[in-house]
């Protein structure tokens, strides 16, 4: 029986390896190119924080989607801090008060948020950055049964989230 040397295995062993002392392989141009994209860039948090203290919500007369002057001044100094950040997206939530049916609750939320989004898209905001949401009655901002609480309730609100994803980044919650 014939016995093979350690060296005579080992340059079969490193040629299926591949581990030849001869040229490198190197990688394809779209490797590297694709190793060269940055990461996503995270929102400073100090933007975030300017978002919560100066994004305002909205509120609106019963049974109505319309936005009256104040809404619009409002509306307008939030499109300008979403101008400044442009990685950042809103979710507009529309609300009700508690009268009215659940459907049509609904319904008129989604009036509202839209009235919102139009107005904010309108004043240079990119619709793609831009969703909206009906919640209806089902989320109130104030307990109650009379006018005070309704007009509280009769609102839209934000969310705000950072690039794709749909991770939120904080909620705003400034009268």
């Amino acid at each position: 029986m014939r016995t093979m040397s350690l060296a005579a295995l080992a340059l079969p062993l490193a040629l299926s390896l591949g581990l030849t002392t001869g040229c490198k392989k190197q990688a394809p141009p779209v490797a590297a190119a694709a190793m060269s994209v940055p990461a996503p860039r995270e929102a400073p948090a100090s933007a975030v924080q300017e978002l919560r203290d100066n994004f305002a919500r909205v509120h609106f007369d019963t049974d109505s989607a319309t936005l009256d002057a104040s809404t619009k001044a409002v509306l307008s100094a939030n499109a300008t801090i979403m101008q400044r950040h442009a990685d950042l997206r809103l979710e507009v939530q529309g609300h009700c008060d508690e009268r009215g049916t659940t459907d049509y609750n609904l319904a008129l939320g989604q009036r509202r948020a839209k009235a919102v989004r139009d107005y904010l898209v309108g004043a240079g905001v990119a619709p793609s950055r831009v969703q909206t949401v009906s919640l209806g009655e089902e989320r109130p901002l104030a307990n109650g049964h009379g006018e005070v609480a309704w007009a509280e309730n009769r609102r839209a609100e934000f969310r705000i989230s950072q690039g794709d994803t749909s991770a939120v980044a904080g909620s705003v919650a400034t009268n």
